[in-house]
């Protein structure tokens, strides 16, 4: 899956045909989607007569699909190196979010670099495409998610992928609560991803603010990072946090705790915005990234 247009409309992976007007066009493994895209709000529709041909709309005034063709039990998408099965759930989305394909890639080029830790955590897993990079590239993986459902498809997802023995922990769980508990176990991680959104609920009820819950969580990620080698990659979609704001904090914290020069961490962190590109070449906008790669001169 990559975020520039290569490939047919009926190919099997995600093209993103159009957008304007709130809308986006997309097409998975060949099944054309018309959805919401706040993002989209203020432009206009460049190929409007592509839009009648959709094959799912879905409305979120009454937050439902209109399916104008029966959608395949079977229908994956091809993601670059693995594959996600694609289904419609009640909010609009289909199982797979495609912006995130240049933090797969990500994940997959620098897997080289590992060190001796190979354990990786996955926070706000969804249906697990991260945590099926990692597997893919030989971690063992802690896949959290508060929601069954999600968690029930990344397993379906690793199934698909040949991965159905490889070493993933399916946990339906609180992020916050987990990552808390795994620091007083002393566990550490040499990879940990998340991509919290901006309000929830855990499996207990308790809700989940960005704005006042990301801080600490972020900091006890900090504390089961490998002193000597790790990767964090932090991804986020609403206006309540940005990744200058991300970037601030891991700047106040990284240099002291893993003990090198404030000037190292320009090197070490990359941040920007991930986006969807058209045939055109237009980019829809789809939030922050921010990526860190450490590597301690004596590991």
């Amino acid at each position: 899956m990559s975020n520039t247009v290569n490939e047919r409309p009926d190919g099997p992976g995600y093209r993103l045909l159009d957008f304007g007007q709130g809308r986006k066009l997309e097409s998975f493994g060949g099944r054309i989607l018309d959805r919401p895209s706040p993002a989209a709000d203020g432009g206009r529709k460049h190929h409007p007569d592509l839009w009648a041909g959709a094959d799912s709309v879905f409305h979120d005034d009454s937050r439902h699909w209109e399916h104008r063709t029966t959608w395949p039990a079977d229908l994956r998408v091809e993601c670059d190196g693995f594959r996600m099965p694609i289904a419609p759930t009640p909010f609009g989305h289909v199982g797979v979010f495609p912006e995130q394909a240049a933090n797969w890639r990500w994940l997959r080029q620098t897997a080289a670099r590992t060190g001796g830790n190979t354990s990786g955590m996955n926070l706000f897993a969804y249906t697990g495409a991260s945590s099926i990079v990692m597997a893919a590239t030989g971690m063992n993986v802690a896949h959290v998610d508060a929601a069954k459902p999600n968690v029930s498809a990344a397993r379906a997802a690793a199934e698909l992928n040949g991965l159905a023995d490889h070493p993933i922990r399916y946990l339906v769980d609180d992020a916050a609560k987990f990552t808390a508990r795994e620091v007083r176990r002393g566990n550490r991680y040499q990879t940990i991803v998340l991509d919290p959104p901006a309000y929830g609920h855990g499996p207990s009820g308790k809700a989940w603010r960005l704005q006042r819950d990301l801080w600490p969580l972020l900091g006890d990620c900090l504390s089961l990072l490998t002193p000597d080698s790790f990767r964090l990659l932090i991804t986020g979609h609403s206006p309540q946090v940005a990744g200058a704001d991300v970037v601030d904090y891991l700047a106040s914290r990284l240099p002291k705790k893993f003990s090198f020069s404030p000037r190292r961490f320009d090197s070490i962190v990359d941040s920007g915005r991930l986006t969807l590109d058209d045939s055109e070449g237009r980019k829809l906008d789809a939030g922050f990234f921010v990526r860190v790669t450490f590597h301690s001169p004596d590991a």
